[in-house]
């Protein structure tokens, strides 16, 4: 059995030949050489370089002395993990090693959120934590570097990582995430504003505040200055509950690059599970169906002017999942969808922003906020402005296909007054002659657009610009059994028909039900259909109102 040299360097230093701790070595200045050589790589180093390294104030001779007993002890003990040579020492690249600071870098290299989050869990520490070895400046300083660069690779991690949380509206574990990061570097007022945020966000101003005060405490008391503009900026929004919804590129700067991000996926987004019933379906390869509305909705936008289109379906018949997919269809990889799945609908689908709009967030109900949001997610700067100051920066600065999706309009226009007839039809405005046609609009509601506006009492001519609407009905029968098919363990014949009869094929009366009948079959469980329709129960009314 082919054993396994370990080497645990983040934090505090652990070695081990399989899980057997290295006992025997210690010595601080072979364990020194033993970091050494394995961070490396599998390149030799001259005895000459290595003595230098460890015994650089010694002479010459005495250095290398002192080499020759280390590596005698180290051979002792790791014979089979060495190519110990005339003149150079090194790794035998046929051994087998496994070394956390390898792998916490390669995950970070990765770049997807679960590499990042297992990344973060490995990093126990500082590389080589409280490890000292005497009269050896030239390790200690290739020690500070490597620390250095394993430090920044960590923050780098952990600032994707709360801004993945913050996106995702994931806010408590998003507050562990962060605190994380301060205690990195408690100087460092990016953290300090994610933890601002994240207080504020969770609806603990009281906490945000306090925060606020600590960081301006540390850096008079350290630095001996005061706190930047963006840090000032972000108290104040928050003491007037002015918060803006997304991360400006001024609070989420951070002084180290970002991991490479190839799609929107890539960071903000892990494989879910094959059936989702609740969320939304936001990854495009757990979403089926809907083929000729997609068709339609993306010829209204390959060329400008831009048109508009509407979105009409009861309660959890899909409208939010609809909008997700049409911003993510056309940016994903192909691991990141299916392989039947169309991407090519748009000529250039990278010169297209897309900015989701949900209603159902109480803050959107706010003007200022709500017109601060759309200002940053199109890229420009937001501060506190009104609704002729916002048609004039878009007026003059927005020059590329850009679609705003509204969710839940009916929201909209049910409980937030300040989005009047002057905000709907500025907005109208804006799309039709101010932009070159570079503005469109699709929404959701559960009726047509003029239809809710009669009945809030809005008048804007707005809500009779939706030239296209399409209605949110049952997936066909091919569509149906493809959500069916894309269960890992296959289900037998009878159940897909059941399943088909059950739901109606309403896509979220059909994820319930897979979802069921899937936990059965990896339980081992024959009995399922009675907790299934008992699942379904309190939806079934999506079925027999609209059939």
């Amino acid at each position: 059995m082919t054993n396994v040299l370990k080497l645990s360097l983040l934090g505090q230093v652990e070695l081990a030949i399989d899980d057997v701790p290295l006992t025997a070595l210690a010595s601080g200045k072979a364990q020194a050489l033993l970091c050494y050589l394995a961070v490396n790589g599998r390149s030799s180093t001259t005895r000459q370089s290595l003595a230098g390294l460890l015994w650089g104030d010694l002479p010459e001779a005495d250095a290398r002395r002192n080499l020759r007993g280390v590596v005698m002890k180290l051979r002792q003990e790791l014979a089979p993990f060495l190519t110990v040579l005339h003149q150079s020492i090194g790794i035998n690249p046929d051994a087998i090693i496994q070394l956390d600071s390898d792998l916490f870098q390669h995950l970070i290299e990765r770049g997807g959120i679960d590499d990042l989050q297992q990344a973060v869990q490995l990093y126990g520490g500082d590389f080589l934590e409280d490890f000292y070895v005497r009269d050896a400046p030239d390790f200690d300083a290739w020690v500070g570097r490597r620390r250095h660069h394993f430090h920044q690779l960590a923050v780098t991690a952990f600032d994707a990582i709360v801004a993945h949380y913050i996106e995702e509206k994931q806010y408590v574990v998003g507050l562990d995430a962060a605190q994380r990061l301060l205690d990195l570097d408690m100087l460092r007022e990016t953290s300090h504003r994610y933890l601002m945020r994240l207080y504020a966000l969770s609806g603990e101003q009281t906490r945000a505040l306090d925060q606020f005060e600590s960081c301006r405490r540390l850096l008079r008391n350290e630095l001996d200055v005061e706190v930047s503009n963006e840090t000032a900026v972000l108290a104040t929004q928050i003491r007037s509950n002015s918060l803006p919804l997304a991360i400006s590129k001024q609070v989420s700067a951070s002084n180290t690059p970002s991991p490479h991000v190839n799609s929107p996926f890539s960071i903000l987004h892990s494989p879910p599970p094959p059936f989702i019933a609740g969320p939304p379906i936001t990854h495009p390869a757990r979403f089926y169906g809907r083929t000729l509305i997609l068709k339609r909705l993306f010829n209204l936008l390959r060329q400008r002017p831009l048109q508009n289109a509407a979105i009409i379906g009861p309660r959890r018949s899909g409208k939010t999942s609809l909008l997700h997919y049409l911003k993510n269809i056309t940016a994903v990889t192909p691991d990141q969808r299916r392989h039947d799945q169309r991407v090519d609908w748009l000529s250039n689908p990278a010169q297209y922003r897309w900015i989701f709009v949900d209603f159902q967030d109480p803050r959107l109900g706010n003007v200022g906020r709500l017109l601060d949001y759309l200002l940053l997610q199109m890229g420009f700067e937001a501060n506190g402005v009104d609704i002729d100051q916002f048609l004039d920066i878009v007026a003059f600065n927005l020059h590329q296909p850009t679609i705003i999706l509204l969710d839940e309009i009916g929201v909209a226009m049910e409980r937030y007054p300040e989005l009047d007839d002057t905000f709907w039809e500025s907005l109208r405005s804006l799309a039709t002659n101010q932009v070159d046609g570079n503005l469109g609009f699709v929404l959701t509601s559960h009726a047509p657009p003029e239809q809710l506006a009669q009945h809030s009492g809005l008048g804007s001519p707005f809500f009779n610009i939706f030239g296209y609407t399409a209605p949110l009905g049952v997936l066909t029968e091919t569509e149906a059994r493809e959500l069916i098919a894309g269960t890992p363990i296959p289900f037998p014949d009878k159940d897909v028909e059941w399943i088909l009869s059950e739901s109606g094929r309403w896509p979220f009366l059909m994820q319930i039900l897979c979802r069921e009948r899937l936990l059965a079959l990896e339980e081992g469980e024959d009995q399922w259909q009675e907790e299934a329709v008992r699942q379904m129960m309190p939806f079934r009314k999506l079925k027999d109102e609209n059939n």
